[in-house]
């Protein structure tokens, strides 16, 4: 029964560790950031931040429909745009952000954050959420590099620099809705689990207690049995001696 719980533990453990950005049934109303490919902190010698050239592969289709509308890749031809000054769409000034050169990521960019409900031409309709897969091939210019000495503003923000833990991406991903959607939905299904099996723990306990209980009784009968038995010889032998002859008194 152990090995059971611990098998299905596992496999809802496994299901709710794909990205998040993945399980996504609803259009989301703020941004989602999915990592598809992270590099090795000691492989980043340069991250993305605003006011740097990127130069990147991208594929864009609408959240609804999986309709493509764009693609860098199909093209052959990297785009590059500097990051935060407004020349690309919000949604992506704000996904690419500390991001290293080789890493991928999957944005789900809502209207608010693409092209609203004025939508843009004919490929993508008045308030529509946008999906794109990311790939970072270069960063130029004002890049921050990522070495020994990480500049003051790396450390207050938590960054690569300030020792490998990124705060801004841990909180962002460990408060959105779907994170505790999904966490919530794995404790539930676990807790599930966890009472099966201690209710089939309780019902073998209850039964092997059964037993010892019968087991028992069946031992304090044949006890009460014996006893009677040696009461009943006693009763005998004290029958018999009153029937037994008195001794003569002396002449």
């Amino acid at each position: 029964m152990k090995l059971t719980f611990f098998a299905l533990a596992a496999a809802l453990c496994l299901a709710f560790v794909a990205d998040p950005a993945d399980a996504l049934k609803a259009p989301p109303e703020t941004l989602q950031i999915g990592i598809k490919k992270r590099v090795p902190v000691e492989e980043c010698t340069k991250m993305s931040r605003n006011g740097a050239t990127l130069s990147m592969h991208y594929t864009g289709t609408i959240f609804d429909t999986g309709k493509k509308f764009d693609s860098s890749v199909d093209r052959g031809v990297p785009f590059e745009f500097k990051l935060g000054i407004g020349q690309v769409i919000k949604g992506w000034d704000q996904g690419l952000q500390k991001m290293c050169v080789g890493e991928k990521r999957r944005l789900v960019i809502p209207p608010d954050l693409a092209y609203g409900e004025s939508g843009a031409g004919e490929s993508i309709p008045p308030g529509a959420t946008l999906v794109f897969e990311v790939e970072l091939l270069d960063v130029k210019e004002s890049a921050d590099p990522v070495g020994k000495h990480p500049s003051r503003q790396q450390k207050k923000a938590g960054g690569i620099g300030a020792g490998g833990f990124d705060k801004e991406k841990a909180r962002e991903i460990l408060t959105s809705p779907l994170f505790l959607g999904s966490t919530a939905l794995m404790i539930g299904a676990l807790s599930i689990a966890y009472f099966a099996a201690s209710s089939e723990d309780k019902k073998a306990k209850a039964k092997n207690d059964e037993a010892k209980e019968k087991e028992k009784d069946g031992v304090e009968g044949e006890a009460a049995g014996k006893e009677d038995k040696g009461k009943e010889e006693k009763g005998k032998e004290g029958e018999a001696k009153k029937k037994g002859k008195r001794p003569k008194k002396d002449e």
